[in-house]
């Protein structure tokens, strides 16, 4: 079990277990505007956010995360600016759904697989295609 004081605004999680029960409350934390996290190893191959977790959440950085699917929608992250999928090689799909966020001004895809970098494109077009040419979409490294 972790323990994070409530009021903190940025948090860097690096090269440990975390179990989905530790991550909900983790989203559950009011003011976290900031989440980093590298190399955890989740208790399993799917990441189900809710609509109570990470209100205030701006920036996120999934780094060398070996999961599978992430089941999420626009109001889990209703003030999300920026958001980081690097060396995700398991994940397959980008969220469509993450687009809807009004707020979300940039996806960097970073060394993941070719499906989860023209999934994120997707998104752009469709994006943009609405009228929304705000949301850009910049993919870098090997995406295979």
């Amino acid at each position: 079990m972790i323990y994070v004081p409530t009021a903190i605004k940025k948090l860097t999680l690096q090269k440990f277990k975390l179990s989905w029960k530790e991550m909900s409350m983790i989203g559950g934390l009011l003011k976290l505007e900031v989440l980093k996290m590298m190399y955890i190893v989740f208790d399993g191959k799917e990441w189900k956010t809710n609509r109570d977790e990470f209100g205030e959440l701006k920036f996120l950085k999934l780094s060398g995360l070996k999961l599978h699917r992430w089941n999420t929608s626009s109001y889990h992250f209703p003030k999300l600016q920026h958001l980081v999928v690097q060396r995700c090689w398991k994940l397959k799909k980008f969220p469509s759904s993450l687009g809807d966020i009004p707020t979300l001004q940039i996806i960097d895809i970073d060394s993941c697989s070719k499906s989860m970098a023209d999934s994120a494109l997707q998104v752009q077009k469709k994006q943009e295609e609405d009228g929304n040419d705000k949301l850009k979409v910049n993919i870098s490294g090997f995406c295979r």
